[in-house]
């Protein structure tokens, strides 16, 4: 699909089986993106079709909205879905994103997008029960939307520009809405600078969710100390090294620091001093400190490494739905050398291009 004006006539029951043979499906079912399918997204976010989104100046390639939109399509996103598909990819192609390493990368990992603001309710996302499940067609299409323009514009393909080892389902889609904080808690939009009516998308490049359990503690040192248990497993490649993080607090969790008095910024630092871990706690679970790479591994003055580079880089988001008392902790796949997490302000219908 590199040329964005190729045409393919096909019946709608032969659309499958002769793109899945070209290559332009991530093995799901696809939907026919004809002329018309196209014209109707770009004709409701007010994007041209030779419109630029971005590029990957290390793969010499540029997106349109043409592009774009085509793959939307596919993904099955509906026109009122494409303003904010556009803002997700003007923020994936930013170069602070580093799309081109997180797309190559052996770790394997999905565009995680967090969405946030009046747009969450206009498109009917999934907030709370199965908020990064199935069952809901703006969540699982536009983060599929992100992942077949990575595929078939910029060649982020299994054996050609996609190395993953492992990869995870997240893969295929990843799209997170956030459900308002209750008062006095400010939404994920306005802690990170932008006004309460507006609407936006952050991405950061993810590992796959964990689950994160504590049913029976209902003080907020109780459930951070369980995040931050999820947190510094050595495991996950960026621990020690400093990295980002996508923290979901449940209803149940989220309820019981608001209660306590706990602000936003204070479960934040919380998080961050509770996630450093030692050297010694890295090596016991067979992993080697890292000495004389890119990566500074020097213990702090507290003799610990840092699992989060700072309080500021926990993204955290309420979402899900009541239950006995569940979060969700998404690790980043790299350090903040590699990659750091991108917002854009999603346009209203018919606006144009996203801005920052």
């Amino acid at each position: 699909m590199d040329d964005a004006l190729a045409t393919v006539d096909l019946d709608d029951a032969d659309v499958f089986e002769e793109f899945h043979r070209r290559g332009w499906s991530d093995g799901l079912p696809v939907v026919p993106p004809t002329p018309e399918r196209v014209g109707a997204l770009l004709g409701h976010a007010g994007l041209a079709a030779d419109d630029v989104l971005g590029s990957i100046e290390a793969r010499a390639r540029s997106l349109t909205a043409q592009q774009a939109a085509a793959n939307a399509v596919m993904a099955g996103c509906a026109p009122e879905h494409f303003p904010l598909v556009a803002a997700a990819l003007c923020a994936m192609l930013d170069p602070a994103f580093n799309a081109h390493t997180v797309m190559t990368s052996t770790g394997g990992a999905a565009f995680c997008l967090l969405v946030s603001g009046p747009v969450t309710r206009q498109l009917d996302m999934a907030t709370r029960h199965n908020a990064l499940g199935p069952g809901n067609r703006a969540n699982a299409s536009v983060g599929r939307a992100l992942r077949l323009v990575a595929r078939n514009v910029f060649g982020a393909r299994t054996g050609e520009m996609d190395a993953s080892s492992i990869g995870h389902p997240g893969k295929f889609t990843l799209c997170l809405a956030e459900d308002e904080p209750p008062s006095p808690w400010a939404p994920l939009r306005v802690e990170l600078g932008y006004g309460v009516e507006d609407s936006t998308v952050t991405i950061l490049a993810t590992e796959g969710p964990r689950q994160v359990a504590n049913h029976l503690n209902p003080s907020p040192e109780g459930i951070l100390a369980t995040m931050a248990a999820a947190m510094r497993c050595p495991a996950t490649y960026p621990v020690g090294k400093g990295a980002q993080a996508v923290v979901v607090l449940g209803p149940e969790h989220a309820a019981a620091l608001i209660a306590a008095g706990w602000t936003r910024a204070r479960v934040r630092e919380f998080l961050t001093g509770a996630s450093r871990v030692t050297p010694a706690e890295i090596e016991a679970a067979g992993v080697f400190l890292e000495v004389g790479t890119q990566h500074d591994m020097t213990p702090g003055p507290d003799g610990r490494l840092p699992t989060v580079r700072s309080a500021e880089d926990i993204f955290l988001v309420t979402a899900g739905g009541h239950g006995a008392g569940w979060s969700a902790y998404l690790p980043v796949w790299a350090p903040t050398l590699h990659s750091i997490a991108v917002t854009r302000r999603v346009p209203a219908p018919g606006a144009g291009l996203p801005q920052n």
